[in-house]
């Protein structure tokens, strides 16, 4: 089966689950609500899936336009998280304006930053982290085979999340880049696979006209079991990936299903565009208004009021951010680094 216009699709659906999804982790970081952790396995599972299609017809300098894409917003966060800790240290319950840290966040090499906590300075940033190890991994398994580079990319993955699991006593760093969260964005990559799959049918007419109601049910469904069992269940080591990570999946392929169907709301598909500014630029305006303003420690009408304050100063500054520094400044990178 010819799958060229399947590559050639823009899946506006994929991006509203983006905004979508950035909305759930802010609210993770509103302490009376606290509900939207579930979030990085979607966006695990959401790379996966986008890394399989974006490399399917070229894969010239992929590591260099990914690094171009994200390298520029996460260090000047966090250099300004760092200039932080120099100025309001009483700000941050973990952590200090240490030099190293600043490097070895800036390198993506996992330390403790205090407490025991294994993350980079700028806390939120640990998923970059993963990301970037993941594209790493993918960019070895494109230099074997690209027609296989699924398979391999995930055979790697799986492979240091079982050294990490398996050793008696692994490094900080493969025990970082071990975590069983790593194994979301080997669902992502079966997402791809599954979502051509699902493009064929429905390419055939063969796909069937429950498929519009059911994947909206399911959808919806998945995220209110989300936010029900959120606060009941335990997530650490391999079940994250099992009742956390699987469930994103399917909601990725629901959100690929509704492509076909919905015609997605502008407004959410811009979300989707700004969110990886939304992700990391949220955390600061949201607890400075928790800790100097609204006290976000019970829900009451002020703090409801400073939560959606929160959200509209974060979204403001991620479309400052998206607009200066995503598209201007990386656009300029790729067009004087990348001739």
């Amino acid at each position: 089966m010819d799958y060229m216009d399947f590559h050639e699709r823009h899946f506006k659906s994929i991006q509203a689950l983006r905004g979508i999804n950035a909305l759930f982790i802010v609210l993770e970081h509103v302490r009376f609500l606290n509900c939207g952790a579930f979030g990085v396995d979607i966006f695990f599972c959401i790379s996966g899936f986008m890394i399989m299609f974006s490399t399917h017809k070229s894969t010239e300098n992929f590591l260099f336009k990914r690094l171009i894409r994200i390298l520029p917003l996460y260090y000047l966060m966090t250099v300004f998280t760092y200039l932080l800790l120099l100025v309001f240290p009483e700000l941050f319950a973990v952590s200090s304006a240490n030099a190293g840290f600043l490097i070895k966040s800036l390198l993506f090499i996992p330390f403790d930053i205090g407490d025991g906590v294994i993350q980079p300075l700028m806390r939120i940033g640990w998923t970059v982290n993963c990301e970037i190890f993941f594209y790493l991994l993918f960019m070895i398994a494109l230099r074997i085979s690209h027609k296989y580079r699924g398979l391999l990319c995930s055979l790697l993955v799986g492979g240091v999340v079982l050294a990490a699991q398996s050793l008696p006593v692994a490094s900080v760093a493969l025990s970082f880049y071990g975590n069983p969260v790593m194994l979301d964005f080997i669902l992502g990559i079966l997402c791809y696979y599954a979502a051509r799959w699902l493009y064929g049918l429905q390419e055939a007419g063969k796909l069937p006209g429950v498929s519009l109601p059911l994947s909206a049910v399911t959808a919806a469904g998945i995220f209110l079991a989300f936010l029900i069992t959120k606060p009941y269940i335990n997530i650490l080591g391999f079940r994250r990936p099992l009742v956390w990570g699987l469930p994103s999946a399917v909601i990725v392929l629901c959100f690929f299903l509704l492509e076909f169907y919905v015609r997605m709301p502008k407004t959410i598909v811009k979300l989707g565009d700004i969110s990886f500014s939304l992700y990391l630029l949220h955390y600061y305006p949201v607890t400075f208004l928790d800790r100097k303003i609204f006290d976000f420690g019970s829900c009451t009408p002020l703090s409801l009021a400073g939560v959606a304050l929160a959200l509209g100063i974060s979204v403001a500054l991620s479309l400052v951010s998206y607009e200066l520094i995503e598209r201007r400044l990386s656009g300029w990178l790729r067009r004087k680094l990348l001739r």
